[in-house]
């Protein structure tokens, strides 16, 4: 159950991160209603590529933080 919930996770943050690029894109070319490139005509597009890099990132803390480092210890032996 453990690897479906990363999984999951993955493949969110993969999406997410693909819609955030998608929309600072939109929002790059963006241009009001006469047609003149205006990147504040799109500001939509700025916060919802926050947003989803927002997603993005919650989503690779949370597999992150199911994995902790565990430190193993070496026994050595002659």
């Amino acid at each position: 159950m453990k690897s479906l919930v990363d999984i999951i996770a993955w493949i969110v943050a993969a999406l997410a991160t693909i819609v955030a690029i998608w929309q600072v894109a939109k929002f790059v070319t963006a241009k009001d209603a006469s047609g003149i490139p205006d990147m504040m005509a799109g500001s939509q597009h700025l916060w919802l590529a926050i947003g989803a890099g927002i997603v993005a990132i919650a989503c690779v803390v949370i597999v992150f933080v199911r994995h902790p480092r565990v430190e193993e210890e070496i026994h050595v032996t002659r």
